[in-house]
C-alpha cells in the first residue's frame, strides 16, 4: 500500500504519527520528506505562469479589488 500525506511541519503532531502506527501496524515504511515550492508548481505550467505574473503585475500597479468580509459571505 502506498499513501501519499501533504502537509505543513505545524501540521505533524504525535496524533499524526500515532495514526500512521495504526494505518501500517507491523509493517516496515519509508518516510520520504520533499520540501514543496509553491512558487515552482505554481510556474510548472504555461497557464498559471501567466496567470502568476498577471496577478503579480496588478498587485504591482495596485489595481487590486477591494472587498468586505461580508461581500465575501465570511
Amino acid at each position: 500500500m502506498q499513501a501519499i500525506y501533504h502537509t505543513t511541519t505545524n501540521e505533524l503532531t504525535v496524533s499524526f504519527i500515532d495514526y500512521l502506527k495504526k494505518q501500517f501496524q507491523n509493517h516496515s515504511v519509508d518516510i520520504v520528506i520533499n520540501e514543496q515550492d509553491e512558487t515552482g508548481y505554481l510556474n510548472s505550467s504555461k497557464k498559471n505562469k501567466k496567470y502568476l505574473e498577471q496577478s503579480i503585475s496588478e498587485v504591482e500597479n495596485t489595481k487590486l479589488i477591494q472587498k468586505t468580509p461580508k461581500e465575501l459571505n465570511l
